[in-house]
Parts: structure tokens; C-alpha cells; sequence
């Protein structure tokens, strides 16, 4: 018997995701719908993405998907209303402007998390609070050095140089996108210390999610898809600035969110979405292999990420637990991220 057959949110229940338009919210959404409940998502703008509706009224029927708008997370009550009557939260949205200036980055993304949990903990029914942090939080790899990663690794060291006087150099985009992630985190847990909400925290932390768009014509290849897809077309740009990491499939990054809200097993946890390294080269020597026909351009990247990620064997034991049999590999991942591009 699996422990999912007795979830601690009943199939049927609300589960609120925000930001539920992204590469990432999308996908969990979707995993909630598949799994028996019913989701309410929210979005700055609803009229733009009624693509996300109309999609779930078709694969699951109306009525299990609906969209309330929060223009500004960071203003005071923003989630009040998304909240009522939900019996779990999984909190997406953040701040992706890559803006080198961490005050204008970091207190919102904060803020955001703080707000979240703040209207959850009002909501009584809310039982479950799952934050979408980042590998950034733990950690941006350094090439070719193999550092062990725990469940108490982060990444202070980055929060520390983001915040160096200006100027503030277009290199220090990355890095202030990753401070924002491990400062929100922080925050959250802290939040529950303090705080003693009525519902348990858990995390997840992302790397480089590739895999397929829900719904190519109108999502696009959003986020770190859409780097993939670059490279797909012989652009390098998007991908050579980044150090070699570890990469997760969209669809087990959702499915590990699913686990985080509905798994009895799953308390206080950080949860490390890392399923294999790759590099720019390793990512060509894929497509080629996939598409022989096509020109690809000449490798640009060697170097590996030798991080020994410990949660790794948490995180697997989980997805087989969700009813997969483990990782979605490299190489499928790049397939479904790209197969629509032929």
C-alpha cells in the first residue's frame, strides 16, 4: 500500500497554486487535477491566460480549475481571497526579472512568501503550505568542485556578494535571483518558528527544469525551457553564462510538490528536485544525437557540476512513492522540450 492512499488532503479538496500560468505552476496545477483536486490558481492578469482555463476545463471538465487575479504579491492582504475555503497552499510565484539590483528584487520576492503565509495562516483550513524555493538556495555550483550538499546547506555566501556596493554589473543578475530565493526561504522557516501556523511547511528546490509545455501554441517554452529551446535554434546565450548544474523534468518537479502537500510522510522538509547534471556540451551531444539531421553549434561548455547532492535519494524515494518509476531522464526530458520544435 502506498502512502498516498491515505493523503492528508482529501481528494476533492482546494489546493491554491500561485503564480498557476508558469513553466513550473502550470505543471503542478495540472499534477493536482490528475490526482483528484480541484485547483485554484492565480495570475496578475486572468483575461491573459485564459489558455490555462480552457485547457484544464478540456483535459479534466469545468469547474475544477478557476483563476483569481493577484496583481502585486507583495502588497499587504494580497492572497486573503485566493485562500478562503483552500485546504493547502503551493506558493510559486516569485520575482524572474533577472535585475542585478537586489533591492529591488529581493524584498519583494520576501515580501511575496511572507503574504502567502500570512493570509494561509488566517485560513484554517489550510493544512499544508508548500514554498517553491530554489537549488539557488542551497547552492550555485562552481565548476568541477565536487562540494557535498545537505538538507542545511544554503547559499549565504552569494547572499553576502549580491549585496556589494554598486554599481550593480548585469553578471550580478543570476546571483541576485538566487539570494532572493535562499533569503524567502529562510524567511518561511522562520515565519513557522515564530509564527506556529496551523499547517506544516515544506520546500522544494528546483534545478533547471526542462520538459514540455503544457500547451505549446499560447505557454510557449517559458523559463529555462525557453533556454533549451534557444539552443535548439543555434542560440548559446541563454545558456553559456550558467554554470554546469543539475536539471530536473517539469512534470517531476510538479509531481514532487504533489508529494510535499498530499504525503503523510512528508513534514518540515526540504525536498531537492536534482535529477542528473548536464552542461552545454552534454546538452549537444543529445540533440545531436536525437535530431542527426539538424546543425547544432559547436560545444561552448566542459566543465561539470561535481556536487554531491545528498537529498537526492529522498527526493527519488518520493517520486517512486508518487507512483513513478524515478527520474525522468536527460535525455526524455530534452525530447519533449524540443519535439514540438521540429
Amino acid at each position: 500500500m502506498s502512502p498516498i492512499d491515505h493523503p492528508v488532503i482529501p481528494k476533492g479538496s482546494t489546493v491554491l497554486v500561485t503564480g498557476a500560468n508558469g513553466f513550473i505552476g502550470s505543471n503542478i496545477a495540472d499534477q493536482f487535477l490528475k490526482f483528484g483536486y480541484k485547483v485554484r490558481g492565480t495570475t496578475r492578469s486572468p483575461e491573459k491566460n485564459v489558455w490555462v482555463t480552457d485547457l484544464f476545463d478540456r483535459k479534466y471538465g469545468k469547474g475544477k480549475f478557476d483563476f483569481i487575479a493577484v496583481t502585486d504579491m507583495a502588497a499587504d492582504g494580497a492572497f486573503d481571497e485566493a485562500v478562503k475555503g483552500v485546504s493547502a497552499v503551493v506558493h510559486t510565484a516569485t520575482i524572474f526579472t533577472m535585475n542585478p539590483n537586489p533591492h529591488e528584487v529581493i524584498p519583494g520576492t520576501v515580501k511575496g512568501t511572507l503574504e502567502a503565509m500570512e493570509s494561509a495562516a488566517k485560513e484554517k483550513s489550510v493544512k499544508r503550505f508548500v514554498l517553491t524555493s530554489s537549488s539557488s538556495a542551497a547552492l550555485i555550483p562552481k565548476p568541477n568542485d565536487p562540494k557535498t550538499v545537505t538538507t542545511d546547506t544554503w547559499n549565504d555566501e552569494t547572499v553576502t556578494w549580491v549585496y556589494r556596493d554598486p554599481p550593480y554589473e548585469p553578471e550580478r543578475a543570476y546571483p541576485v535571483y538566487a539570494a532572493s530565493k535562499t533569503l524567502s526561504e529562510q524567511a518561511a522557516w522562520k515565519f513557522v518558528r515564530e509564527q506556529k501556523p496551523g499547517y506544516i511547511l515544506n520546500t522544494v528546490l528546483p534545478n533547471m527544469n526542462f520538459g514540455a509545455s503544457l500547451d505549446s501554441v499560447n505557454q510557449g517554452h517559458p523559463s529555462t525551457s525557453g533556454r533549451l529551446a534557444a539552443l535548439f535554434k543555434g542560440d548559446i546565450s541563454q545558456l553559456v553564462d550558467l554554470p554546469p548544474q543539475y536539471f530536473v523534468d517539469v512534470e517531476d518537479d510538479a509531481l514532487l510538490h504533489v508529494a510535499a502537500v498530499i504525503h503523510p510522510g512528508v513534514e518540515s522538509e526540504r525536498i531537492f528536485a536534482f535529477a542528473e547534471p548536464e552542461n552545454g556540451d552534454l546538452l549537444l551531444a543529445i540533440l545531436r544525437k536525437l535530431y542527426p539531421g539538424r546543425k547544432f553549434p559547436a560545444n561552448f561548455q566542459s566543465d561539470k557540476d561535481l556536487s554531491n547532492i545528498v537529498p537526492i535519494k529522498r527526493a527519488e524515494a518520493l517520486l517512486r512513492e508518487m507512483g513513478k518509476d524515478g527520474w525522468t531522464s536527460l535525455e526524455e526530458s530534452i525530447r519533449r522540450n524540443t519535439e514540438d520544435l521540429i
